[in-house]
C-alpha cells in the first residue's frame, strides 16, 4: 500500500516536471500569441483555468467597498478545491476547522471560531447540522458545515471582513457569500460540463468514485436554466494515540491513598488507541431558473439540495483511569506531571461506537430585480432553508477480566515520550484474547437535529448623478427554529448476574489495522463486529439472558431535548458617495430579535418519583449596528481602505436551551452540561485599515490591519454537583460528583491582527517564467480577554485563534497545462476550552501540502490529478496550558484522478 502511494507521487511528480519543462522552454504558447493579437486590437482577453480564477477574484476584491477576498470557479462546474472550506483557507486570515479524519469541516476567520462567521448560500443563511465533538455529536452551534455540498456546485465565494448595513447580521468575524451557477452568467446557448474522478485513500486502500455534471441553457439573456449534480463515495481513515485530558490523580485515587504529591500530580484520563473509519455518500444538486420578460424585470428562482449518508466506526481500546485506583508504583513526576507509573485496578476496555448519520439540506428562494426607471432598483427575496440530521449512536463496551470474571486484572503502565503516550498492560495487548473482555454495557442514543429558517427581505436602491452615488435601504424578516430530540436506552448486565454470563467479545470481534507513525502501538486492535454482536445479544429480538433493557431515561432524554425559536426583524439604510478617487459607504442597521427557549426541567432524575416539567423562557433584545467603509485610489492601481463597524453573533442555539445533561461511569463521577436561555448576543466594534497595489491583472501586494473589541463574550463556567445516575456496568443507581459546564455572558475581549498578501506571475524576472506564478499570504493575530480566573488559557488566545498562519501556492499555467502545489500552515491554537472534565485542549501547529494538475487535451476534454496531504502530516493535540500530550492522529493521504468534459 505504501509502495503504491510512493509510485503515484513519483509518477505524478515526473509527469508534472516533464510537462513544465517542455512548456517553459517554449516560452510562448499559441494561446499567448493569440492573446497578444487580441490585446493589440483592443479586444478583451479572456483567461481561463487557475490564472483566470485568480484574475476574476482580484477584480472582485478590487471593486469591493470594504475589505474582502474572493474565490471563483476556474471554469464552469470546476472549483479550485474539492471542498469549499479547503479553498477558503487559502484566504488570508482564514484557517480550517477539521473533522477527526482530517477533512475540512468549517472555517475560522480572523482568530474566531466557525460560529462567528455567517455563511449565506444564494442570499439565505446556511442552516447548521448540529454536529460537533470528536464523534460528530453534541453540537447545536450556528456554524455552517461545508462537507455536505461539493465544491462543483458553486461558482464563487466572497469573504467580507468588513461589514456594511446591507449585509445580514450574525457574523461578528465576517460573512461568507456562496453562489451557485446561474444561466445568465453563462454563454448563450447550451453549455455542459462533467467530470468523473477516482478517489484513492491510501490508508483505507480503496478507490471511490466522485463525479459531477452541469448543464446550462441561456436564451440570449431572456430565459435560462442551469442544473447541476455532484456525488461522491468516500472512505475516511484515521488512527489516534490517545492520552485524553490530564487532571490531578486525586480524582481517581479512591482506593489505597497515594502520597499527597502523587495525588496532586496530573495523570491522563483515557490512555489508549482510537480508530476512525467512515464511509460517506454525498449527493448534491442545484437548479436555477432565470427570466427577463422585459428590460426592467429579472426573475430568479434558486434551489439547492444536499444529502449525506455516513457510517462512522469510532473504536477506542483504552485503560481508563476513572476511579477506584490504588496508589501507583514506579511513579516518575516531572513539573507536576506523572510522566510514567504503574497502576492497578485500571479499567481496560474495548469500546466501539457505531454512528450512522442521515443528513438532508435544502433551500429554495425566489427573487425579483425590478428597475421601474433608470434610477430605482427594487429587489425582494423570499426563501426557506432546512437542514435535518438524524443519527443513531451505539456504544458497545467490553471490559477486561481474569479467568474468574473479576474486572480490571493486572498492571497498566504508561510513559510519556515526546508527543506520544506509550501504553502497556501485563494482561492484554488489545490485539488478542478477545474472550477475556466481558460485557460492560450497550448504550444506544438516537438523536435528531433540525434547523429551519424562513426569510423575507426587500432591498431598494436609488441612484443619483452626483457625488451621492446611491442610497440603499431595506428590511428583512427571519423566523428560525432549532429542534433537538434525544433518546437513550441501555442493555446492561442484570444485578446479581455473574460477569461471565452475557456473551464476551470472543466470538463477536474483528481485528482492525492500526497505524500511527512514531508510536509503539500494535499493528492491529480489537474491534466489535456489529452484525455478530447484534446476533449474539438479541438472538430472538430480545436482550440475551443475563441482561436487561433499561429504558427508564425519560428524565435524562427530556433534559437534553429542546426547541429554540428566533424571530428577527431588521431594517437598514446606507448611502454611497463617489468623490473622484474616494468612495465612502456608510449607514445603520437595526435588529430586534424575539427568542423562545423551550425544554424540560427534571426533578429526581432516574428515581421512582422522577418528575418532568415543561419549561419555556422568552427573551427580547435590540441592537443598532453602524458601519462605514472608505476606499481611496490614491494613485494608479493603489487602493487604500478603512472601515468601522459594529457586528454581533448570537449564542449557539444549543447553549440557549433550558436543559441539563450528564452521565458517569461509577461513583467516582462524570461530566455534564447546562444551558442558559438568558444568554445575550456578543458584539464587536471593528476597525480596519488596508492598502493594496494592483500592479498587473493578476498581481497584488496588500496588507490589512484590524482590531476587534468584543463585549459580552460568552464564557464557560464550571461547577461540581452530586447527581444520581445508573452505574455503567450493571445499572445500579449510584451518586457521584458531576463536573458541569455552563455558558455565561460578561467577558470582554480584544483581537488585533495584520494580514499580508502577495501574488504574481514571474514573468518580471524572466520571460521564460511568465507561465509560473505564486500566491502567498501571512496572518498574525493576537487576543486578550478579561477572564476572571487567574491563569485562564483563553487569555493567551481565544478558542480557534492561531497567532501565526500562512498559505503558499506555487503554480504553472500556460492555458493548456496547469499544476500547483499549495501549502497551508497554522500555529498552535486552543481547540476546546472545556474538553473532558472541563480541561482545555490545544491543537499543535499543523501544515498540509496539496498538489493539483490539469491537462487540456483539447477545448472539450481534460485530465486531472490531485494529491492531498502529500507529506502525511499528523494532527497533534495537547491538554492544559502546559501542553501535555493529548493525542496524535494519523491522517490519510488521498489521490484523485480522472477526466473532465465540457462544451
Amino acid at each position: 500500500m505504501v509502495t503504491r502511494g510512493r509510485f503515484l507521487i513519483v509518477s505524478s511528480g515526473a509527469l508534472a516536471l516533464s510537462l513544465l519543462a517542455s512548456q517553459a522552454h517554449a516560452q510562448t504558447t499559441a494561446a499567448d500569441k493569440a492573446q497578444s493579437v487580441e490585446a493589440a486590437e483592443g479586444e478583451e482577453i479572456v483567461v481561463t483555468g487557475f490564472r483566470g480564477s485568480l484574475e476574476r477574484s482580484l477584480e472582485i476584491k478590487r471593486n469591493a467597498s470594504g475589505i474582502s477576498d474572493a474565490i471563483t470557479a476556474e471554469d464552469i462546474g470546476k472549483f479550485p478545491d474539492l471542498n469549499i472550506s479547503e479553498s477558503l483557507q487559502r484566504i488570508p486570515g482564514v484557517t480550517l476547522d477539521r473533522t477527526s479524519t482530517g477533512e475540512g469541516r468549517a472555517i475560522n476567520l480572523r482568530g474566531l471560531g466557525p460560529e462567528f462567521t455567517l455563511v449565506e448560500v444564494n442570499g439565505l443563511t446556511g442552516t447548521s447540522n448540529g454536529s460537533g465533538g470528536r464523534f460528530g455529536l453534541g453540537g447545536g452551534g450556528r456554524e455552517f458545515n461545508f462537507e455536505i455540498l461539493a465544491s462543483e456546485l458553486f461558482s464563487g465565494a466572497v469573504v467580507s471582513k468588513t461589514n456594511l448595513p446591507e449585509l445580514t447580521e450574525g457574523g461578528l468575524a465576517g460573512t461568507v457569500e456562496l453562489n451557485t451557477p446561474r444561466p445568465f452568467d453563462q454563454k448563450d446557448g447550451l453549455s455542459f460540463a462533467g467530470s468523473i474522478l477516482g478517489n484513492y485513500s491510501e490508508l483505507a486502500d480503496k478507490v471511490n468514485p466522485r463525479g459531477s455534471a452541469l448543464i446550462s441553457y441561456n436564451a440570449n439573456d431572456m430565459f435560462g436554466i442551469t442544473a447541476s449534480v455532484a456525488f461522491a463515495d468516500t472512505d475516511f481513515t484515521s488512527d489516534l494515540i490517545s492520552a485524553g485530558s490530564w487532571r490531578a490523580f486525586s480524582n481517581y485515587n479512591t482506593g489505597t491513598r497515594a502520597p499527597d504529591n502523587v495525588r496532586a500530580a496530573l495523570t491522563p484520563n483515557v490512555p489508549g488507541l482510537a480508530s476512525f473509519r467512515e464511509s460517506r455518500q454525498t449527493f448534491g444538486s442545484t437548479l436555477t431558473v432565470q427570466a427577463r420578460p422585459s428590460d426592467k424585470v429579472e426573475i430568479t428562482v434558486d434551489g439547492v439540495y444536499g444529502k449525506l449518508d455516513g457510517n462512522l466506526l469510532a473504536n477506542r481500546n483504552d485503560a481508563a483511569l476513572e476511579g477506584g485506583l490504588d496508589s501507583p508504583t514506579k511513579v516518575v513526576i516531572e513539573n507536576g506531571v506523572i510522566t510514567s507509573a504503574d497502576f492497578t485496578k485500571a479499567q481496560q476496555r474495548v469500546g466501539t461506537n457505531f454512528i450512522d448519520t442521515d443528513e438532508e439540506f435544502y433551500q429554495v428562494s425566489g427573487s425579483l430585480k425590478w428597475q421601474p426607471d433608470e434610477n430605482w432598483t427594487i429587489t425582494p427575496l423570499v426563501g426557506y432553508s432546512s437542514r435535518k440530521t438524524d443519527r443513531t449512536w451505539d456504544l458497545w463496551s467490553f471490559r477486561l477480566a481474569d479467568g474468574a470474571g473479576n474486572f480490571d486484572p493486572g498492571t497498566v503502565s504508561y510513559k510519556l515520550r515526546g508527543d506520544f503516550l506509550d501504553l502497556s498492560s501485563t494482561t492484554t495487548d488489545f490485539a488478542s484474547n478477545p474472550q477475556a473482555f466481558l460485557f460492560n454495557v450497550l448504550v444506544r442514543r438516537p438523536n435528531s437535529d433540525k434547523d429551519t429558517e424562513f426569510t423575507a427581505k426587500i432591498d431598494l436602491m436609488r441612484e443619483f448623478d452626483s457625488a451621492l452615488s446611491n442610497v440603499k435601504f431595506g428590511a428583512r424578516f427571519s423566523d428560525r427554529t432549532k429542534d433537538r430530540a434525544l433518546a437513550q436506552t441501555r442493555i446492561q448486565r442484570s444485578a446479581g448476574v455473574a460477569t461471565t454470563v452475557p456473551p464476551s467479545l470472543g466470538n463477536i470481534s474483528n481485528l482492525l489495522d492500526f497505524q500511527v507513525r512514531g508510536s509503539k502501538a500494535p499493528g492491529q486492535t480489537l474491534v466489535v463486529n456489529r452484525d455478530a454482536a447484534m446476533a449474539a445479544f438479541f438472538p430472538n429480538g430480545q436482550p440475551v439472558n443475563g441482561t436487561f433493557n433499561r429504558t427508564a431515561f425519560a428524565g435524562s432524554d427530556a433534559s437534553a431535548t429542546f426547541s429554540i425559536s428566533e424571530k428577527t426583524l431588521a431594517a437598514y439604510a446606507q448611502a454611497e458617495f463617489d468623490l473622484g478617487d474616494l468612495n465612502v459607504v456608510g449607514g445603520l442597521r437595526y435588529i430586534r430579535t424575539e427568542q423562545n427557549s423551550s425544554g424540560f426541567s427534571v426533578a429526581n432524575v432516574f428515581a421512582v418519583n422522577e418528575q418532568v416539567t415543561p419549561v419555556s423562557v422568552d427573551s427580547t433584545y435590540s441592537f443598532f449596528l453602524p458601519a462605514m467603509t472608505a476606499r481611496w485610489e490614491v494613485a494608479a492601481d493603489v487602493v487604500l481602505r478603512a472601515g468601522y463597524s459594529r457586528t454581533l453573533t448570537r449564542p449557539d442555539l444549543a447553549s440557549l436551551a433550558p436543559s441539563e445533561s450528564f452521565g458517569g461511569i461509577d461513583a467516582s463521577g462524570g461530566r455534564g452540561s447546562v444551558g442558559n436561555p438568558d444568554l445575550q448576543p456578543f458584539t464587536a466594534d471593528n476597525i480596519d485599515f488596508g492598502a493594496e497595489w494592483y500592479f498587473s491583472r493578476d498581481g497584488l501586494i496588500g496588507a490589512n490591519v484590524f482590531h476587534k473589541a468584543i463585549s459580552g463574550f460568552i464564557d464557560t463556567t464550571s461547577f461540581v454537583e452530586n447527581r444520581t445516575f445508573p452505574r455503567q456496568a450493571d445499572g445500579v443507581l449510584v451518586t457521584g460528583p458531576i463536573t458541569f459546564t455552563q455558558p455565561i455572558n460578561g467577558v470582554s475581549a480584544k483581537i488585533t491582527g495584520i494580514e499580508f498578501t502577495a501574488q504574481s506571475r514571474l514573468g518580471f524576472i524572466a520571460p521564460a517564467l511568465d507561465n509560473f506564478g505564486f500566491v502567498a499570504n501571512y496572518s498574525y493575530t493576537k487576543s486578550s480577554a478579561d477572564f476572571g480566573a487567574v491563569g485562564d488559557v483563553r487569555s493567551q488566545g481565544l478558542p480557534g485563534l492561531s497567532k501565526n498562519s500562512y498559505n503558499l501556492t506555487a503554480y504553472y499555467d500556460d492555458g493548456r497545462f496547469d499544476a500547483r502545489f499549495s501549502y497551508a500552515w497554522r500555529d498552535r491554537y486552543l481547540a476546546q476550552f472545556s474538553d473532558d472534565f472541563g480541561i482545555p485542549r490545544f491543537t499543535d501547529s499543523f501544515g498540509q501540502l496539496d498538489f493539483s494538475s490539469n491537462y487540456n487535451i483539447n477545448d472539450s476534454f481534460s485530465v486531472q490529478f490531485q494529491a492531498l496531504n502529500l507529506t502525511r502530516a499528523q494532527t497533534i493535540n495537547q491538554s492544559t496550558g502546559a501542553y501535555i500530550p493529548y493525542g496524535v492522529s494519523e491522517l490519510d493521504r488521498r489521490f484523485l484522478f480522472g477526466g473532465r468534459v465540457k462544451f
